[in-house]
């Protein structure tokens, strides 16, 4: 027994910490051992009763409770604006291009079109008629004649008109469809659009009058494209024109359960105006294939995106079972021997099916506890199947790392054997793991922090059923072996079976021996590996700083999809559609105009009590010239004509951002227009001034989501640090794992970056999962060389031997477990493999290769030579068969 009294501090905790460990998993093995079948049913136990757990599953489907900030200023004013807004509008876009869009040929296609859309009828009989937002139609004619001033040019006709019989007047007045169309120049009629001639069309176009549409100006030519003006600046031709159908939105209808898809990115809507967005599209597909060559047609929905993205997150999981069969067929591969006896057909298939109850499990306490299911959970299952596969090579590494005497021990005993220096090599990596995610949970973002919980959970049971589950069904295939039972068809027994010779050769240790004996652990290849390391490292933080946060939702588009076609042309021919926001800078001017000069009262000048206010403006929202404006206030109840028109709950003034091409860009606009807002003299009492855009969604979680990375990243590292120092109980051991895992990630971002990926969620979804990985690699070596004796490059060769092949093995059975991401379409999907595959490529290299060179350099001394105590038989006959082994590595 060693002599406590000349241990300092650290060496006592050191000694503490292994003894127990080790004893603790020796015991564990022991009876699991003695007792697989009772392990497997209360394995089963566990995941029936957790399965129950999916009564109370929720996905959450809301956009604004996914990927914005619950906190944020935005999540604030959008909560409050879904209470106040009654209606809103949403968009159906069409583009139609040809050398020359202003020709007969076209603006009757166009035409053909628009009555199409009109006749469109969903299953459920809604029309256009129930979908549309309706304003009142008023002809032409009748709009001139009433927006024409009298001779003195101070009041409109609609001005000096008798209230009763103005309001009698604007009662009569139908409501119509809104659209934003250059077929209005004809007021869609059939019968004189078909009879246009080119000089007809062009005529109208640059003669026409901006009339008023009950206030909305028609500026025609900002519907075209690819404009061509003659030398006296008339307009000749356009190679585009753009159509718009407004459908209603009622928010108070919304119901993002219902409406929502499961990728979390449909927008707000009804679920009529989804239902007649269908058949909409519908038209459009039919349309666009019998279009002349000349012509092209290019169109979106409100719902398309929506759509598109929500099916392109999961189309690929067909791809993604492929994978799942690769992984199979490749733990066979790994784990079997070659020959009836000792194929692990149904170990490794229930070694998979661990994988499974893990997830099963961790879903159901996430749901018990009313954490919501996101879209990028479904990537869970591929990351656990990673990982249950690499404890599970190591475990089964640790056993053929046994000898042969002690494989012939009881089963209990072996199991005790194996797990004594297996658990506690899993139990750091899954601890490590486990932290990196929880630490990522305490991110602001409600989707990731979703993620991470889940994430957690699910990767402690992978944990527990590997030294459980697997170890039990273990046992049970064991005892097949030793009964000579048949690997595939266990029915089958055998008298006597002569294992082939082949079989019985470990393959890999063997080329694992000559790589790092031969090469990899001389001179010349280690200066020559501490060189591409110190280049590598030195390239890739000069690419870190070049690294963008930067997020476009287009992104989530495929590139074969319509859709994405549509937002590049869009881009090109209407570049200056920018990014909406709630200012009609005129309004305030216009409201003073029309009192002056219909009330020759000057509102810059004179004060006005409440009824004089409201009064005027009853009356300016009534008028045609300026109705448009009704759509910039909302009342405690319905504006009536001819009565003082109610307390405003809201008002507001809306305004186009620009085409911004980053955060460097739109992140100080953003803030410059919400200053602009806090400025005002509105926060007094229940009143207050703020600024809202749709996009405002993203660009509040693209200004802090690198801030957020870098915050989970160093915490994550820091904890995993501790948590490794604790349970690897080294101090110099666990300084070379930091340093692996360190520049592992820094070369991970680094050619994020040379790949074209930035700083955004997906990415930073798989930043977190990097460092749990990382830290697996090296840990399993450093932990593994401070068992063995030796000089250092015995020591590492002893442990590359040993537990390298398994290492190697389980990178890349992650990488397999990612690799069919690779081919799919979707962004996420994508995103996660090139990180993956950076973090399995720069992992395996630091904790493959560096690390057991620094290690063969200046490692530690290992355990043993610190806790010399007494051993039972079995640790007895296990110290004497590795003292044999590492004597005869020597000696070959």
């Amino acid at each position: 027994m060693v002599d406590q009294k000349k241990l300092n501090f650290y060496q006592k905790f050191t000694y503490s910490v292994v003894s127990s460990t080790e004893s603790f998993f020796y015991r564990l093995g022991q009876k699991i051992g003695s007792k697989p079948v009772q392990t497997i049913v209360i394995c089963w136990v566990i995941v029936i009763i957790s399965a129950f757990g999916g009564f109370r599953f929720y996905q959450e489907k809301n956009p604004m409770k996914l990927w914005v900030p619950p906190e944020s200023q935005f999540a604030k004013d959008t909560e409050w604006l879904m209470k106040t807004l009654e209606l809103g509008f949403r968009r159906e876009v069409m583009i139609m291009t040809a050398p020359n869009v202003l020709v007969p040929e076209v603006i009757l296609q166009v035409l053909h079109i628009h009555e199409e859309v009109q006749r469109v009828r969903s299953p459920n009989n809604i029309t256009w008629s129930d979908v549309c937002f309706k304003l009142p139609r008023i002809d032409r004619g009748l709009a001139k004649m009433l927006a024409r001033e009298t001779e003195n040019g101070n009041k409109d006709i609609t001005s000096s008109m008798d209230i009763t019989l103005f309001c009698s007047f604007l009662e009569t007045i139908p409501l119509g469809c809104f659209h934003q169309s250059i077929l209005e120049l004809w007021n869609y009629n059939r019968k004189e659009i078909a009879n246009l001639t080119t000089e007809d069309i062009i005529n109208r176009i640059n003669h026409h009058e901006e009339l008023l549409f009950l206030g909305h100006l028609k500026n025609y030519t900002a519907l075209l494209s690819g404009i061509q003006k003659n030398e006296s600046g008339h307009i000749i031709s356009a190679s585009a024109l753009k159509n718009v159908w407004m459908t209603k939105l009622n928010f108070s209808a919304v119901d993002m359960n219902k409406v929502g898809n499961m990728a979390g990115t449909a927008d707000w809507a009804s679920e009529e105006s989804l239902e007649w967005e269908l058949e909409f599209e519908t038209v459009m597909k039919k349309t666009k294939k019998t279009l002349p060559t000349t012509m092209n047609l290019y169109f979106m929905s409100a719902r398309t995106f929506g759509d598109v993205t929500g099916k392109t997150m999961f189309q690929d999981i067909d791809k993604l079972f492929v994978g799942g069969v690769i992984m199979a067929i490749y733990v066979q591969f790994v784990i079997s021997k070659f020959n009836l006896l000792e194929a692990r057909i149904i170990l490794g298939t229930l070694g998979l099916l661990s994988v499974g109850m893990s997830f099963v499990v961790g879903c159901g306490i996430c749901f018990l506890i009313g954490i919501p299911y996101g879209p990028v959970h479904t990537s869970l299952p591929f990351l656990l199947m990673g990982l249950g596969v690499d404890d599970m090579f190591v475990i089964m590494a640790c056993y053929d790392d046994l000898s042969v005497d002690q494989k012939k021990l009881p089963i209990p005993e072996v199991l005790g054997l194996m797990l004594k220096h297996a658990g506690v090599s899993i139990t750091i990596t899954s601890v490590t793991d486990i932290l990196a995610f929880l630490i990522g949970s305490s991110t602001i973002i409600p989707n990731l922090q979703s993620y991470c919980f889940y994430a957690a959970i699910s990767v402690l049971m992978t944990f527990v059923f590997a030294i459980t589950f697997f170890c039990a069904c273990f046992a049970i295939d064991q005892k097949r072996i030793e009964n000579k039972r048949n690997g595939m068809i266990p029915c089958i027994q055998y008298k006597v079976y002569q294992r082939n010779e082949c079989s019985q050769k470990n393959i890999s240790n063997r080329v694992f021996h000559f790589i790092f004996d031969e090469i990899i652990l001389t001179t010349p290849f280690k200066m020559v590996a501490i060189l591409i390391t110190i280049a590598l490292a030195a390239v890739s933080m000069k690419n870190c700083f070049k690294l963008e946060q930067r997020f476009d939702p287009h992104w989530f588009v495929p590139k074969s999809d319509q859709l994405h076609t549509f937002f590049e042309e869009r881009k090109i021919l209407y570049p200056n559609s920018g990014f909406e926001a709630g200012l009609r800078t005129r309004l305030a001017e216009s409201f003073r105009n029309f009192v002056k000069k219909t009330f020759i009262t000057d509102i810059y000048n004179e004060t006005l009590d409440d009824v004089r206010f409201n009064l005027f403006l009853s009356k300016f929202l009534s008028n045609p010239q300026y109705a448009k404006y009704q759509s910039n206030f909302q009342f405690e109840k319905p504006l009536e004509c001819g009565v003082e028109a109610p307390k405003i709950k809201m008002a507001y003034i809306s305004f186009n951002f620009p085409i911004f091409h980053g955060p460097s860009e739109y992140l100080p606009a953003m803030h410059e227009v919400r200053k602009i807002a806090e400025d005002a003299n509105f926060t007094t009492g229940d009143k207050f001034c703020t600024v809202w855009s749709y996009t405002f969604a993203t660009w509040v979680t693209d200004e802090v989501i690198d801030i957020e990375v870098l915050r989970n990243l160093q915490l994550a590292l820091l904890s995993v640090m501790i948590c490794t120092l604790v349970l690897v109980a080294d101090l110099q051991t666990c300084f070379w794992i930091f340093i692996c895992v360190l520049l592992s990630m820094v070369n991970v971002c680094g050619f994020m970056q040379l790949w074209g990926l930035t700083i955004d969620l997906v990415s930073c979804i798989g930043l977190e999962l990097a460092i749990g990985l990382c830290v697996d690699y090296a840990t399993h070596i450093g932990h593994t060389f401070l068992t063995v004796n030796g000089t250092r490059r015995e020591r590492a060769l002893k442990t590359m031997t040993s537990i390298g092949s398994a290492v190697l093995y389980g990178g890349l059975s992650t990488l397999i477990g990612v690799m069919m991401l690779g081919i799919s379409e979707a962004y996420t999907f994508q995103a996660f493999f090139k990180i993956f595959f950076l973090v399995i490529m720069f992992g395996l290299y630091h904790g493959v290769i560096v690390m057991p060179i620094i290690l063969s350099v200046i490692g530690p001394e290992p355990y043993l030579n610190l806790h010399k105590k007494p051993l039972n038989e079995a640790e007895m006959e296990e110290t004497k068969c590795m003292k044999s082994n590492m004597k005869n590595s020597i000696d070959s």
